[in-house]
């Protein structure tokens, strides 16, 4: 058991500082190594059987009426296999507060931004496992950001790499980046909107239905399927 390796994809949603959202949240999805590629291959044989290229790249943003089935038995093939977790910190009201990088030395907006991948990781290293954890590649040079990631993540496990993956190339981001948009989505004014993308409203509703969560909330630390963690600025300590 020792010597299991554990596999975390994450990713993000609204995560620009200033795009006027009223949520921004960090995700990860996590499952053992040995598991991955089988996953993986669930996906590609979905999207083959609505008629969607296998390599075609899983987003969010891609929702639509047109694909609905494809995205409904997405979500049911994560909520029907025991071996994918997920965790995500919702930075609620993000539109009403300012982050005062100011106030910490030497703080920028990615280096902040690494901070919450911390806050969204620590809780799900366990000092009885190994693991890989692998970021959306993003177009800005993060390699400081990772080494020191690393650094405080290796005091509550042994982790054998931290690595950015270009999200086409993996399945796995691809899911991460998909339920992270349902958990975005169930926090945004958009939903409410008359204009809202219905399919996503659909998909945020069977999200609640079978997990009974409201998805807006922070979940008791001990969640282990779903764990959501909610953060503001203005309050630091935790609402498990």
């Amino acid at each position: 058991m020792k010597d299991k390796v554990i596999n975390i994809y994450c990713d993000e949603s609204c995560h620009l500082e200033h795009d006027h959202q009223r949520a921004m949240v960090f995700g990860c999805i996590r499952c053992s190594q040995e598991k991955v590629r089988e996953l993986s291959e669930q996906i590609r044989k979905l999207k083959q059987k609505h008629f969607i290229y296998k390599f075609a790249e899983i987003k969010w943003t891609k929702v639509s009426k047109s694909k609905e089935d494809f995205f409904l038995d997405l979500l049911n093939l994560f909520l029907n296999t025991e071996e994918l977790k997920f965790r995500a910190v919702i930075f609620k009201n993000k539109d009403l507060h300012r982050l005062e990088h100011s106030r910490f030395p030497n703080q920028t907006y990615q280096k902040w931004y690494f901070k919450m991948f911390y806050l969204t990781l620590n809780k799900v290293i366990e000092s009885k496992y190994k693991y890989c954890i692998y970021l959306d590649k993003q177009t800005a040079d993060n390699r400081p950001e990772i080494i020191e990631l690393e650094k405080h993540l290796s005091n509550r496990g042994k982790i054998l790499k931290i690595q950015n993956v270009l999200s086409h190339e993996s399945e796995m981001i691809q899911l991460t980046d998909f339920i992270t948009g349902i958990i975005s989505y169930a926090n945004r004014d958009a939903i409410k909107l008359p204009t809202a993308n219905q399919t996503k409203v659909k998909l945020v509703e069977i999200f609640r239905a079978k997990t009974n969560l409201s998805l807006i909330s922070a979940t008791p630390l001990s969640a282990d399927k779903i764990n959501l963690f909610t953060w503001e600025p203005d309050y630091y300590e935790t609402r498990h």
